[in-house]
């Protein structure tokens, strides 16, 4: 998969994701505070199911009932298409 240029990130960054990503340092980062542990969990398993769905794994820091959650192809390395799947994806879930 190759990494994509700034302009292609930009374009997508703006007219596929509704939340707030963060485009910097190779990663599409998103900073979540969630209502409860149960949230959290829900949160991580969904994350779990559409890793394994999409054969892409995010990196995803938990600090009580904050997540953050950043995207990278390490292949690439830097941010692909795979990246913006995954957050698409991601945003359907949190948005339902």
């Amino acid at each position: 998969m190759e990494k994509l240029t700034p302009e292609e990130i930009a374009h997508l960054h703006r007219n596929n994701l509704g939340l707030d990503w963060v485009v910097a340092e190779d990663q599409l980062t998103i900073n979540l505070s969630l209502d409860s542990e149960k949230a959290v969990n829900s949160l991580l398993n969904q994350m779990d199911e559409l890793a394994q769905l999409q054969k892409h794994h995010p990196d995803v820091a938990v600090d009580g009932l904050k997540v953050t959650i950043s995207l990278t192809t390490h292949d690439a390395p830097g941010i692909t298409a795979r990246d913006f799947r995954y957050a698409e994806a991601l945003e359907k879930y949190l948005n339902s």
